[in-house]
């Protein structure tokens, strides 16, 4: 593994780990943002979420992220980890930074700074569920293994007529 793998991943995997376990130790909090959010998602089609389901919700939602976020910083697994948290990092960042409830120029510049910040981690994710480490893809892979085989038969095409005249 290069060093920078050693310490991106990490770093990256860090915020989630925390937050994860805050969300499943202490899920009050959390449960409080995503109830300000909850009319708007109802609003826009998904299901209503009663209380208790939220706080279930939240936990279960902590757990995966503090796991994931375990198994990118650890190497385990790293491109699945990486994929699940980018999914989870969605509507997280959504929740937690709702810019159309701003009452202020000031507020909703920094809702909208941190949609942006969950933007880039997400697209940080991405970049670290498409790393192969150096790898050639499966379908590169594939790709050049028939290239192989069908030289190989040329090859031997080409060796059979040599060898029999």
């Amino acid at each position: 593994m290069s060093l920078t793998r050693l310490v991106a991943r990490p770093l990256l995997a860090s915020a989630f780990i925390v937050d994860g376990v805050d969300a499943a130790l202490r899920p009050a909090g959390h449960v409080a943002r995503f109830k300000k959010v909850a009319p708007a998602m109802e609003r826009a089609g998904l299901p209503p979420v009663l209380t208790a389901d939220a706080t279930m919700l939240t936990r279960a939602v902590g757990v995966i992220s503090a796991l994931s976020g375990l198994m990118l910083a650890t190497g385990r697994n790293p491109r699945s980890a990486a994929l699940t948290l980018a999914v989870i990092n969605i509507p997280l960042t959504i929740v937690n930074n709702p810019a159309w409830t701003a009452r202020s120029a000031a507020e909703r510049k920094e809702q909208l700074s941190g949609l942006l910040r969950g933007a880039g981690i997400a697209g940080g994710l991405l970049l670290a569920a498409a790393d192969l480490a150096g790898r050639p893809s499966l379908s590169w892979r594939f790709a050049n293994a028939k290239d192989q085989r069908a030289e190989l038969r040329e090859v031997r095409t080409t060796l059979k007529q040599r060898y029999k005249s």
